[in-house]
């Protein structure tokens, strides 16, 4: 068993050198990797002015919104006060927290089983989840709340379970949650019910008590002070259409990603918490995250919705491995750690074959990128864009909108468009530039068809880098150069010729 446990480990290792090596390449990248990643810099660039990030109005520009409680903008502030902005110290912080979640979720299994290879399994395995391996490498809020919330856990796992550490896991858990709202349903109930199974009634709810008295005072103070902007950007802002369609296409992604550690899961909520130590924990922590997971049928969801699965996943591996290593035979722990592995090389040959290449294709675009950012630079403002809206936040301009959230509120009758639509029809912005992802018409879902179609109307197109058009107004004299094909793109029912890539 020795064998095969070091075997596995060795695996698990080479899967944790690979996604450091991936994440290296995603930290030196100086352009945007992710639409989202842009708004935060420039809330925290913001913040860093001493601005209100929650406006309760958006009727005048900027047409921004800051979708998630402030604690990872706040973070990053200093480093943009400091440095400049950038998405480099951004990035640094979700790598360094995808490690720290690793090493919660390893001393969670080894304090509560006391299996070394169990834990070391549980840890290791998480970064081998190609989500984490693609998220990890951004400028997110999602790697932070979930290191907060896992060192929560971590803190509460360990015994003899004091007053001290009861205060110290609700304020953990508490910052999670003012990192990503989302973060207010899987961990919290974890945490409840392993206090009840570990201790008493009495710890568990004040435990609860903390968490909701806390929780609940921040939102009424920030929520006070800004107007009613955080409950109308954290909460008014969010709420998508929701989609089964989109829900079933990303459960199909997990299930191809994760199907034997799904079934492991399965299996130790199957085992009852005499056999299994960490069922009081891991039990309601895979309910909780299967929950919140549900919720990625929401337009403009990603994988980033399936960060907690992932660390309640790999938990319940290393459950059943300690589960199995413990049996009188030596078998059960021999194919438990030889599941592990199996699973842990396809979710490897899925993040080398899926995400390796997105990485690679956004670093192969750096020189057409450089030539965007000379164009935006050479612009004045306002630029409106989409994708690369990042091209503004690195030369310190603020953002003049978020084009998916406020299509997402206009197409909702939250948020009146009229503004951008008379400042498109009167050319009033230098550039608009519009990103086409191949073979999806994500843009669509960026902005609204009055928008696409007074652009058409008011704007041309007048080079391609990096998948983005680049639109001006009709009559203004071209920036850059493109070599020009007849393809065509329909916006909305209308078609605009658009150059090579």
């Amino acid at each position: 068993m020795a064998l095969s446990a070091r075997g596995v480990s060795l695996v698990l290792v080479a899967i944790g050198v690979l996604c450091m090596l991936y994440q290296f390449l995603a930290l030196t990248h100086r352009y945007p990797l992710d639409y989202g990643e842009a708004p935060l810099v420039d809330q925290a660039m913001r913040l860093a002015r001493g601005q209100n990030i929650y406006r309760a109005d958006i009727s005048t520009p900027p047409f921004t919104i800051s979708n998630y409680p402030p604690l990872y903008v706040a973070t990053m502030a200093p480093f943009v006060a400091l440095f400049g902005p950038s998405f480099f110290f951004g990035r640094l912080i979700s790598i360094v927290c995808a490690w720290v979640c690793a090493l919660c979720l390893g001393l969670i299994v080894w304090q509560v089983t006391r299996d070394r290879v169990a834990a070391l399994l549980s840890g290791l395995s998480f970064l081998a989840f190609p989500f984490v391996v693609r998220w990890s490498s951004f400028a997110r809020i999602d790697l932070l709340a979930l290191a907060l919330s896992l060192a929560a856990l971590a803190v509460l796992a360990r015994r003899p379970l004091d007053n001290r550490r009861i205060v110290a896991g609700a304020l953990l858990l508490v910052a999670a949650i003012y990192t990503r709202q989302s973060y207010a349903l899987a961990a919290p109930l974890a945490a409840f019910v392993w206090v009840l199974f570990q201790e008493n009634a009495r710890r568990a709810f004040g435990l609860a008590a903390i968490v909701a008295g806390v929780g609940g005072g921040l939102f009424l103070v920030l929520n006070a002070l800004t107007g009613g902007g955080f409950y109308f950007n954290v909460v008014t802002a969010n709420a998508n259409a929701w989609s089964a369609d989109r829900l079933l296409w990303n459960l199909s992604q997990l299930t191809d990603t994760a199907p034997i550690f799904l079934a492991l899961a399965v299996f130790s909520m199957a085992l009852d918490a005499q056999r299994n130590p960490l069922w009081a924990m891991n039990a309601p922590y895979l309910v909780g995250s299967f929950l919140s997971f549900l919720t990625v049928g929401k337009v403009g969801s990603n994988v980033n919705y399936a960060l907690e699965l992932c660390a309640a996943l790999s938990m319940a591996a290393g459950g059943v491995v300690a589960w199995a290593r413990s049996r009188q035979a030596v078998w059960p722990g021999l194919a438990a750690i030889a599941l592990v592995g199996v699973q842990v090389l396809h979710m490897g040959r899925i993040s080398w074959e899926a995400e390796w290449p997105q990485l690679q294709a956004r670093r192969d675009a750096a020189e057409s990128l450089r030539q965007l950012e000379a164009i935006v630079a050479a612009a004045g403002d306002p630029v409106l864009a989409d994708e690369y809206m990042g091209m503004l936040t690195l030369q310190g301009r603020p953002l003049y909108i978020q084009p998916f959230e406020v299509t997402q509120l206009a197409l909702e009758g939250k948020w009146d468009q009229q503004p951008v639509l008379r400042g498109i029809e009167a050319k009033q912005y230098p550039l608009i530039l519009i990103h086409y992802f191949p073979g999806a018409d994500v843009y669509k879902e960026r902005w609204t068809p009055q928008m696409l179609d007074a652009i058409n109307r008011s704007y041309r197109l007048v080079g391609m880098y990096a998948d983005t058009g680049v639109y001006q107004p009709i009559g203004q004299t071209q920036r850059g150069r493109a070599s020009w094909t007849g393809h065509t793109r329909s916006f909305g029912g209308s078609v605009a010729t658009a150059p090579s890539r």
